[in-house]
């Protein structure tokens, strides 16, 4: 007898709506052992709610406004409950730009999303138990920030921090559960969709049980704060730097505005403060005043920086038009430079109001709280380096 035509094959848009949906697959009996949530929806949900009650994940990524910028600016944060199998672990031959040896490699299906802002006053809320969730099987959409009639949501390649245990454990106030044997660790989304995309082919295989995902866990990522945790400690603990922590962890930026004092310098304020002269003036464009210099025959730019006591960096900074010029080939005679107004030694007037970093590298750090440390193989930034005087 012939088989009647699947509906499947008739395309599945008109589908997802209709009473039918969560029959086209047959789930087999939850087994005993697990919660009875599971026996009671499984036989009545639509296909992309049919992993939820075994959903063992649950992972807050950030979207940014330009993933490819090399200061990207979160957005909003995405919750995502997660079905996840471990698919390897990487190591020396087989990582990438993206990836260390020792990190896991996890694949699985998305269950269900929701979105929250950036700003919050407990880095925990994403794992609130109940959450006001979106389509199910697939990433949450909002509008973009600069272009309201448009969508937008979390591409891949992103990051994030990860719950890998029982969601049932999650409370209603959101919170690290304790007890268990879960993981909480940083994470990295390295694709999201099936390998035929999300149109076509890929429409018709890939709704099934929601979006599919690919993504590691990075073991040591995350740091859970202590009581007596500062930026100083953390940054001697793991062998890195205030700056470097503050650069990955967009919620230590926040700044303090202060009154400058006698005797205040770029290079005093720099180290009172436990950042660098470059990020000083970034925060101040008072700070970046320039004065002019004419050059005389034979003049280049190498001398100009050691007769003025700056840096060659800085010099080029200021006179971007010479960034690609020789150090050493001399200048046109009567060439107008600009030159910094506060140099790393120059006295800043008292009472001048200036932006400086919130979190000193003494202050101590809300215990309970989480922050990112810095990947095993990354280097410190560069602005960290000490401006030489030539």
């Amino acid at each position: 007898m012939e088989l009647p035509l699947s509906p499947l094959n008739q395309g599945l848009n008109p589908l997802r709506g209709a009473p039918l949906w969560g029959q086209l697959v047959s789930l087999p009996a939850a087994a005993p052992t697990i919660h009875s949530r599971v026996a009671q929806s499984a036989a009545a949900s639509p296909l992309w709610l049919a992993l939820q009650p075994y959903a063992n994940a649950r992972l807050c990524l950030f979207e940014v406004d330009r993933p490819e910028s090399r200061s990207p600016v979160p957005i909003r944060r995405h919750v995502i409950d997660c079905f996840l199998e471990q698919s390897g672990i990487v190591s020396g031959y087989n990582d990438t730009a993206l990836t260390d040896p020792g990190d896991v490699l996890l694949r699985g299906y998305l269950c269900r999303a929701a979105i929250l802002p950036v700003s919050t006053s407990n880095t925990f809320d994403w794992l609130a138990a109940e959450r006001d969730w979106a389509t199910p099987g697939f990433r949450d959409e909002a509008p973009l920030p600069w272009a309201p009639d448009l969508l937008g949501t979390v591409q891949a390649p992103c990051q994030g921090v990860m719950w890998l245990g029982d969601l049932a454990q999650l409370t209603p106030q959101g919170g690290l559960p304790s007890g268990g044997r879960a993981q909480f660790a940083g994470c990295l989304v390295q694709h999201f969709g099936a390998d035929y995309g999300p149109g076509g082919i890929g429409l018709l295989l890939q709704p099934l049980l929601g979006e599919a995902i690919q993504l590691v866990l990075r073991p040591h990522s995350v740091l859970v704060l202590r009581d007596g945790d500062t930026l100083n400690l953390i940054a001697e603990r793991y062998g890195t730097t205030v700056a470097t922590l503050r650069r990955i962890n967009p919620q230590l930026e926040s700044t303090q505005r202060i009154t400058a004092v006698e005797g205040d310098s770029l290079a005093v304020l720099a180290g009172r403060h436990g950042t660098t002269e470059s990020k000083l003036r970034s925060l101040n464009p008072v700070l970046q005043q320039s004065e002019p210099y004419v050059t005389a025959e034979g003049e280049t730019l190498s001398s100009v920086a050691a007769a003025q006591q700056i840096s060659l960096s800085l010099l080029r900074q200021f006179n971007p038009e010479l960034s690609s010029w020789p150090s050493e080939e001399p200048l046109p005679a009567g060439t107008t430079l600009l030159l910094p107004v506060y140099r790393s030694t120059s006295p800043i007037p008292a009472g001048m109001q200036l932006l400086v970093p919130g979190y000193l590298p003494s202050t101590q750090l809300p215990a309970g709280e989480w922050i990112y440390l810095p990947a095993r193989r990354s280097a410190p930034v560069l602005e960290e380096l000490p401006e030489q005087a030539f």
